[in-house]
This record gives structure tokens, C-alpha cells and sequence, in this order.
């Protein structure tokens, strides 16, 4: 039996990872490394949920003759996390430069199927109300938290598409590089353009503003979503080192997704986020979250 090992990010709005061990005729995927969510063929063309594998407890639904191949490839996987497949990535496009502002999508190149694009950023789930911008929160005291600050950021990203609203599909690179495919509304000059690997944010959205306000906001929300943008790998140590600073006020979130952590830089630091979480687990206040989801 060969199995498959690969994550895809999952963006637009950008949640994390799923995780995937792939057999053939059956798959399993995961958010966090722990909980495996079985599919596999149904013996009349159709791929449908076959049961539940928990690391550490083993299959908690489903039968165990008709989940054998996979359950045994999720035994033997190979350590946490698995590699990027999702090489082909969709960016919204800044409307002065024209060079890549917001992932929208992402594709493994072996299944590229390019289909109607939405040329439009979502920085979270309708359902996610969670977020709190201190800088919109100072210039506007009487805007609240949530989906109000939510819809602001939204708007700071997508206004910096105007006026054409452009999206572009490439193709990445080992070196970082990416040569220009197919889009939405592209310039002819753009098709087949490559662009330098500096060209593409290294935290999946443009991390440098005009006004104050704006980078105030998107600073904001990078910190907000920083133990997701830390499972990324390839992130400089620079980076790494701030998002693990701002993950210490999110700790229920770090909690849930450290075990897809490429790299930390400071043990000792991840270990406090830990147990600040777990304190919070035993106190009655277990994580439910949307964006999690």
C-alpha cells in the first residue's frame, strides 16, 4: 500500500492547515494532527465519510474492516506536519502595481482545474465575530468589535484591489519564484510574467500600508491570526520570533494547532502558551471557535 502525506493551507479566509493521507480508494484529513476524518468509496462511485481516527485512541467511529488500508497508513505516517502540495496559488492583485496583495486560493498542481474566480478577500468566516482591532477601536470608539471590525479590515484589503479588481493565478516555484498563469481581469503584460520570490507576502497578505490606520489594522490582524500564520513554513526568524510574541494572547489557538508547528524558535515561550491554555481547559473555558472549524 503506497499512501500520500501532504497539507493544503486553507484560505480566503485563511484557517490553517489540513493535513491529508491519501491511499487511493480512501482518505483521511485533519486540522490539528490528532482528529482524522475518514472518506473512502462507497462501492457506487460516490466518496463519502467512513469514520473517526483519534492519535492516541484509535478509530472512535466507523468500522474497522472497511477502514483497515487507511487507519494503517495513518499508523505509520510519517512526523508532523507534512509539506505544502498546494504549489498553484491565486492572488488578489494591488490596483497600482499590479504584484500579488491578497491569497485567495490555493491548488495542488497535479488537480489545477482554474474555475470562476471571486476577486474578493475574506480576513474570516461570516460566523467568526471575534475580532478586535485596537487601532480601530482608537480612531473609532463607537465602532464594536466584531463583525464591524471584521468588515473594516476586509475593506482596507479589497479597496487596495480598486479599480480593476484583478486576480492572478501562479505557479510557485522551489526557489520561491512564481510564473504568472490564467486570472480575472489581467493586463496582457501580466500573463506569463514571473515574479520574484520577495513579490509574494510572506504572511499571505501585503504587510506594508500607505496611512498609518491601514497598517495599523492589517499589523492587527496578523497578530490576531498568529498561531496560524506560524504554521506556515519558511517564515524568516524575524518573523517567526514576532508571531510567537503575539501568540502568547491567543493561547487556546496555539494549543490547538502546535503540533503542525514547522519550527519554534523559543521553547520555553511555547511551552507557556501551552499550559496558560490547558489552565484555561481545566477551568471550564474549552476553546469553540469558528475560525477553527
Amino acid at each position: 500500500m503506497h499512501a500520500r502525506h501532504y497539507a493544503l493551507r486553507r484560505v480566503n479566509p485563511y484557517r490553517g492547515l489540513v493535513l491529508t493521507v491519501d491511499v487511493g480508494d480512501a482518505t483521511a484529513h485533519s486540522y490539528d494532527g490528532v482528529t482524522w476524518h475518514l472518506r473512502g468509496d462507497d462501492g457506487f462511485g460516490w466518496v463519502r465519510p467512513t469514520g473517526i481516527w483519534v492519535d492516541g485512541q484509535g478509530l472512535k467511529a466507523g468500522s474497522a474492516s472497511r477502514n483497515e488500508d487507511i487507519v494503517a497508513a495513518l499508523q505509520a505516517r510519517p512526523a508532523l506536519p507534512f509539506p505544502l502540495a498546494d504549489r498553484h496559488e491565486l492572488w488578489l492583485l494591488d490596483g497600482e502595481s499590479g504584484l500579488p496583495l491578497a491569497l485567495l486560493d490555493t491548488a495542488r498542481p497535479s488537480t489545477f482545474a482554474p474555475s470562476r474566480i471571486h476577486a474578493q478577500w475574506q480576513p474570516f468566516p461570516l460566523t467568526y465575530t471575534g475580532f478586535c482591532s485596537a487601532a480601530l477601536s482608537q480612531q473609532d470608539p463607537a465602532l464594536p468589535p466584531g463583525s464591524a471590525h471584521r468588515d473594516a479590515l476586509a475593506r482596507i484589503v479589497n479597496q487596495a484591489a480598486q479599480p480593476g479588481v484583478a486576480a492572478q493565478w501562479f505557479h510557485r516555484l522551489p526557489d520561491g519564484t512564481g510564473e504568472g498563469l490564467e486570472g480575472h481581469h489581467l493586463q496582457a503584460a501580466w500573463r506569463g510574467r514571473r515574479l520574484e520570490a520577495e513579490a509574494f507576502p510572506e504572511l499571505l497578505l501585503r504587510d506594508v500600508w500607505n496611512t498609518r490606520l491601514e497598517q495599523s489594522v492589517i499589523n492587527d490582524y496578523h497578530a490576531w491570526v498568529s498561531p496560524l500564520l506560524l504554521l506556515l513554513p519558511g517564515l524568516s526568524d524575524q518573523t517567526r520570533d514576532r508571531l510567537e510574541a503575539a501568540a502568547t494572547r491567543r493561547p487556546g489557538w496555539m494549543l490547538k494547532r502546535h503540533r503542525l508547528l514547522p519550527k519554534v524558535l523559543n521553547a520555553a515561550r511555547l511551552n507557556a502558551i501551552l499550559v496558560s491554555a490547558r489552565l484555561e481547559e481545566s477551568a471550564g473555558e474549552a476553546l469553540k471557535d469558528a475560525m477553527l472549524d
